[in-house]
């Protein structure tokens, strides 16, 4: 079989959130301007939630031969290998059961591996991603 890449989701509630969040980074940066010893602190602090908030776009899924990679962002990744996963489903709901996850939208897969490991994936096709997933699991 050969590598298949799945592009992230990203809905509404995600773009929204982005808004909000830099318009109050924003406000709060204008308001300790003033301060240099503040700047020490606001600014690096901005840059970690921008950069978490935006890293997201730039994540991937990818089934490979042997194994689920996937890319959190600009320098996180991790690979699942088919015969350590237990089961994959879809779920639609507001927060992930995972830290580290490509989640972006409302509608995801958990991809649960290894005893008590669980990664989210939001991708733009969440049914053919389950069903290429699923056709690889029966195939492994």
């Amino acid at each position: 079989m050969e590598n298949k890449r799945f592009k992230p989701l990203v809905d509404r509630l995600f773009w929204i959130t982005l808004a909000i969040t830099l318009i109050l980074l924003a406000t709060m940066s204008a308001v300790v301007c003033f301060s240099p010893a503040a700047l020490f602190i606001i600014i690096p602090v901005d840059l970690a939630v921008v950069y978490l908030l935006l890293t997201s776009l730039f994540g991937y899924v990818e089934l490979r031969e042997s194994s689920v990679f996937v890319k959190f962002g600009l320098i996180m990744k991790r690979e699942i290998p088919y015969g350590k996963i237990r089961g994959a489903f879809k779920e639609r709901k507001l927060y992930s059961d995972s830290m580290l996850s490509l989640k972006n939208a409302l509608e995801h897969v958990n991809i649960k591996y290894n005893s008590f490991d669980v990664t989210t994936v939001s991708v733009v096709d969440n049914e053919s991603f389950c069903k290429e997933l699923e056709a690889r699991l029966g195939s492994k």
